[in-house]
């Protein structure tokens, strides 16, 4: 809920608060703060379990929402969501990796599919509460209200939580994820400045610092999207790179380019959350007939439609082809994006499910950080050298389509069990 009021409020945020150079480091402080957390999370859960780092990535989100309500400045918020990412990404390593350790292989897709489906609600209340929020108490609310339903949250998870442990002397290397989230920031830093020498400097520098623990945490072969683990993880971060460098500027395209109050930029949101979750149960249905490589090309393809027809909207065709579009997105995404995950747990070992998920983790949130970065930097661009802002978003749904057509190359990859059926259609 809070994640879609966020997208929502964010262009009243702007004009609030300014320096527009800074809209996408909104959503790529807290993809930092994700990667940054999850491969320690996920050892973390195999060593320790899953209740025990809950309660304390509870306590660090609630400490983000908070500094984010109170931000005096977009800088400030830009940490706040760093540290949002933080609690975040461990949540998200702890859900998927109870998933890996808790339930058969066969059973696994319909539980993606049901946490996929608890995007329906908040996509259909999120986006009108965050214009509600906006035109009455303010923008902050958004990042204060979600505290009391995460007090709720934790009553009802805790008891049910089951902590299924593994070898509590594996060491946990921390160095790594800390130092590629400092050298993505670095590298993201050199992107959103105004253009100048630094530019290059900081972007080279960011690249050779983040480099070297990237190699160390992701499976080897992950660059060449080696058949297999590599595979899944090198797809992970396309399709995530792919979506989230159009979605972080959907809301504000509808509002500063075709003048749409937050309330109808706000539909687009609903349109994609529900269409995700249809995507996603359908592929919970069809999953057992199809090869999962499949899967992900298919649902590869339809978010290439999608965001091809959501871009029209930069040329003032009709709103109706553009929020189309982003429903296909959306349904694209809910079919490829379950698939990813489900590769790597159906292949895992016993034991170390989610030390081995947690790199496919990392790598779907650093798709996301360095989307939205560089969707982020065009539109810095574009404001520096006194162009239009569509052209600054029209270079962001480029990018964004890059991705997703280097995905659909390497796309039947994927890791996949011996004796899966292949889909007679495909």
């Amino acid at each position: 809920m809070q994640i879609l009021v966020v997208a929502t409020v964010m262009p009243a945020v702007r004009e609030e608060l300014g320096a527009i150079y800074l809209y996408g480091w909104t959503f790529s402080a807290s993809g930092l703060g994700q990667f940054a957390a999850i491969p320690i999370a996920g050892h973390a859960v195999d060593r320790f379990g899953a209740r025990r780092l809950l309660a304390v990535t509870l306590v660090v989100y609630s400490g983000g929402l908070i500094l984010a309500a109170l931000a005096p400045s977009m800088l400030m918020l830009v940490l706040a969501r760093l540290i949002q990412g933080v609690g975040g990404g461990a949540v998200y390593a702890v859900s998927l990796s109870t998933v890996a350790k808790s339930y058969p292989e066969n059973i696994r897709p319909r539980v993606l599919a049901l946490l996929a489906a608890m995007w329906i609600l908040p996509g259909l209340l999120g986006p009108p509460l965050g214009a509600i929020l906006v035109s009455t108490v303010g923008w902050r609310w958004a990042f204060a209200s979600p505290l009391p339903v995460l007090v709720v949250a934790a009553v009802l998870t805790f008891p049910a939580l089951q902590d299924v442990v593994g070898d509590r002397e594996k060491r946990i290397a921390m160095g790594p994820p800390l130092v590629l989230a400092l050298g993505a920031a670095v590298f993201l830093a050199g992107l959103t400045i105004h253009p100048s020498v630094w530019t290059a400097i900081l972007v080279l520098a960011g690249l050779i610092v983040a480099l070297p623990p990237l190699r160390r945490i992701v499976p080897a072969g992950t660059f060449t999207a080696r058949p297999g683990l590599p595979a899944a993880a090198a797809a992970a971060f396309l399709l995530s790179m792919a979506f989230v460098a159009a979605d972080s500027f959907a809301t504000l395209m509808l509002r500063a380019v075709n003048h749409r109050s937050l309330a109808e930029a706000g539909i687009v949101l609903t349109f994609m959350t529900v269409a995700w979750s249809a995507g996603s149960w359908w592929q919970s249905r069809v999953v057992p007939r199809w090869r999962l490589g499949n899967l992900l090309l298919l649902g590869t393809v339809l978010v290439v439609v999608g965001l091809v027809a959501a871009a029209t909207a930069l040329v003032y065709w009709p709103l109706a082809v553009s929020y189309a579009g982003w429903t296909v997105a959306g349904i694209g995404m809910g079919i490829a994006f379950p698939t990813i995950p489900l590769s790597v747990m159906n292949v895992a070992a016993k034991g170390e499910e989610a030390g081995q998920l947690s790199a496919t983790l990392l790598m779907d949130t650093l798709g996301v950080a360095i989307g939205a970065g560089l969707g982020g930097s065009a539109v810095a661009l574009a404001r520096a050298t006194g162009s239009e802002l569509r052209l600054g978003i029209a270079g962001a749904f480029a990018i964004g389509l890059g991705a997703a057509l280097v995905l659909i190359a390497i796309a039947r990859r994927l890791p996949q069990t011996e004796g899966a059926p292949i889909d007679s259609a495909v």
